[in-house]
């Protein structure tokens, strides 16, 4: 019984990280319009957060995270729109 309980420990502690590394990062430019949202974080968390979010937004931007990801909708305006390629006309079979 004591090796059952322990298992069923650990395999609730288990459960626990992997709900709690679940987050909805959403990114506000200085105009607090959103620009950035997704379950990926859109910087290195590894550095300071604010010098971070200024280095791949703009000044002024700061970063929001919550453990809600049910209703995170991905959101990125941060990508210039690129031209689609000129297309060649089809040449006709012989």
């Amino acid at each position: 019984m004591g090796k059952f309980l322990a298992a069923l420990s650990l395999l609730a502690m288990g459960c626990v990280t992997t709900t709690a590394n679940a987050q909805c990062y959403s990114v506000y430019d200085r105009d607090n319009q959103l620009i950035y949202q997704s379950v990926q974080s859109p910087v290195d968390l590894g550095q300071p957060i604010a010098d971070a979010v200024s280095k791949r937004f703009s000044a002024g931007a700061r970063m929001v995270f919550t453990p809600t990801v049910d209703d995170c909708v991905p959101v990125d305006k941060t990508g210039k729109p690129t031209p689609l390629p000129a297309s060649e006309p089809a040449k006709a079979k012989r």
